[in-house]
């Protein structure tokens, strides 16, 4: 839904990262989506963990933008407070990415804040959480600008995740009476359907780029890929994944950019790349939609996928 908003809880250090976090803010912002971090509310009479982990539980997902400190150590853990949310929200299972400064950026804050901008008491626990942070989903900033990009391009490849709630107004709220109006007539419409093309003689048979369903299928369901750490194929990928396609999608990492590489090299998607303006330099946007005979194909694979197992 185009009109539904993400919370996006920023965590950081933040002496030496106020300029990052806050152009993270007018990224997140500017995508159309909610900032929440520590620094925009207080902590009354609760502890600030509590606090934290409320609002990193209400928040969908979490962004970690770590640079060359290790930050404020809670008292009980002997851990960072950034350290000990990262971890709560990878415990919690949030969608979560962070951004690492390179070493030529810290190089830099470091010309510009001297000592302020590196770690000086406890370096052994900052490379042990670095190389945690690393593990995951993760970009690397040498400016602002990186960070922002970053934040783009991986909301775009967030926001068509089915798991995640977010927030609508709530004067767009859904007609649930009308809702089920229509999932009605549309499933009287799918029977009809279905009865019709299994009525059709097996000479009338639609081509795809050339190639009839099951050839063109069995292409893809060879075609082996990673997606979200696990191994599939293109068209099981298709199968569970293709609506993202519908209304433009940028390919985000690198396993969905293998997928819509390959994709591409089918002609079942295409690139409606957009020159997008940022900081006063142009930027090239990614933004892949269904072909004419990829979107056909997709609405086969959906039909067939809920009416026999003829990948199997």
């Amino acid at each position: 839904m185009k009109d539904k908003k993400f919370q996006i809880f920023v965590s950081s250090t933040y002496t030496d990262l106020k300029e990052e976090r806050q152009a993270a803010v007018e990224a997140i912002l500017s995508a159309g989506h909610i900032p929440a971090g520590m620094e925009l509310f207080s902590a009354g009479d609760e502890s600030q963990m509590t606090v934290i982990k409320r609002w990193i539980d209400e928040s969908d997902i979490y962004l970690l933008i770590l640079g060359g400190r290790y930050g404020s150590i809670e008292p009980k853990s002997g851990k960072s407070y950034t350290h000990l949310e990262f971890e709560y929200a990878l415990e919690q299972k949030k969608p979560l990415f962070s951004i690492v400064i390179t070493p030529e950026a810290l190089q830099s804050k470091v010309k510009i804040m001297g000592v302020e901008a590196i770690e000086q008491q406890n370096q052994k626990e900052l490379d042990k959480f670095k190389a945690i942070v690393t593990s995951n989903m993760v970009e690397f900033w040498n400016d602002k600008k990186d960070i922002q990009l970053a934040i783009f391009k991986t909301l775009s490849d967030f926001i068509y995740r089915k798991e995640l709630i977010g927030w609508i107004r709530g004067d767009n709220n859904i007609n649930t009476a009308l809702l089920a109006e229509e999932i009605a007539k549309l499933t009287n419409e799918n029977s009809e359907l279905r009865e019709k093309l299994q009525s059709l003689p097996s000479q009338n048979k639609a081509l795809y780029f050339g190639l009839e369903y099951e050839q063109l299928a069995e292409m893809l369901k060879n075609e082996k890929v990673v997606y979200n750490d696990s191994d599939t194929n293109l068209l099981d990928f298709l199968s569970n994944n293709g609506s993202i396609f519908f209304k433009g999608f940028d390919s985000g990492s690198e396993e969905l950019l293998n997928i819509t590489r390959l994709l591409f090299d089918f002609k079942i998607i295409y690139d409606n790349q957009k020159n997008v303006k940022m900081l006063g330099q142009d930027f090239i946007v990614h933004n892949y939609l269904f072909t004419e005979e990829g979107h056909n194909f997709y609405l086969k694979v959906l039909y067939l996928t809920k009416t026999t197992n003829i990948y199997d």
